[in-house]
């Protein structure tokens, strides 16, 4: 079967193209569009999460940065505002404002001839990484009820320790109460600044 040019040509005529009307401008297809999952962030986005990030780092470093003084300094706070000594202490970390320490305390009744005496005797510790003075010892017969039935304070046997050295003390009270449970022994000084404290 063979074909003439006018018959081509009446066949090309007839021909319809299939076409697609767009109003917007075109544009190229989106990485979402080509591979069927989100494109990664440019770097313009990145750097904004993490500009958006920055002010949350900072709050968290200044709460830890604050924490740490907090912990560091306490002896120093604790001297400004005395009431929180028993913040830090119900978290356990109590505050030892004086640097020394009381170890190895010991009461005992003795006879001395025909009288009673009530000794105490124990070791006062510097703490501290300096030379420290030492206050006076208070010292308080206490009752069953916990009430203090006499109080007295002694000299420590030297007024300053160096860093780390400890000596021994001991007091005597004739004639204690007879109905003395227990002797407390504290540092004068601390017991001064607790009563006024509570005033």
């Amino acid at each position: 079967m063979s074909f003439t040019r006018e018959d081509i040509h009446r066949s090309s005529a007839r021909r319809e193209i299939a076409a697609e009307a767009s109003s917007e401008f075109p544009h190229a297809p989106s990485y979402e569009e080509m591979w069927g999952r989100p494109s990664r962030p440019v770097a313009h986005q990145a750097r904004q999460v993490k500009r958006d990030r920055a002010p949350i780092v900072a709050a968290i470093i200044a709460i830890i940065m604050g924490a740490t003084a907090m912990i560091a300094m306490r002896e120093r706070i604790v001297r400004i505002a005395p009431p929180l000594a028993s913040s830090y202490r119900a978290l356990g970390m109590p505050v030892n404002l004086a640097g020394l320490e009381l170890r190895e305390v010991r009461s005992r009744i003795v006879m001395d001839g025909a009288r009673r005496v009530l000794v105490t005797e124990g070791e006062i510790v510097n703490i501290r990484r300096e030379r420290n003075a030492v206050p006076a010892i208070s010292l308080a017969v206490r009752g069953a009820n916990g009430l203090d039935r006499y109080r007295w304070t002694t000299s420590a046997p030297k007024s300053r320790l160096d860093a780390g050295e400890k000596i021994a003390f001991r007091a005597r009270l004739a004639s204690p109460p007879e109905d003395g449970a227990e002797v407390l022994v504290r540092f004068a000084k601390l017991e001064a600044q607790k009563g006024r404290a509570s005033d």
